[in-house]
């Protein structure tokens, strides 16, 4: 069981990195944001942050906040 845990842990974060790119790569491009996209892009921009790195730290943050309303099962 605990085997199975760290497998769906390694391929969310997986998951997260590769939509983190492709949404940086998106950006760069001058395709323009989505609207999830729009508030790490607003916050890399105003703090001068790096936008990957912001989009990964925010999603996480949204999944432990979602860990904490449904409760760590």
């Amino acid at each position: 069981m605990n085997k199975q845990i760290s497998y769906r842990i390694f391929f969310y974060v997986l998951g997260l990195l590769i939509l983190a790119l492709g949404l940086t790569l998106n950006t760069k491009a001058g395709l323009g944001v989505s609207p999830i996209i729009s508030v790490s892009y607003s916050v890399a921009q105003i703090f001068e942050l790096n936008f990957g790195n912001t989009t990964m730290f925010l999603y996480c943050v949204f999944v432990l906040a979602q860990l904490v309303l449904h409760g760590i099962q």
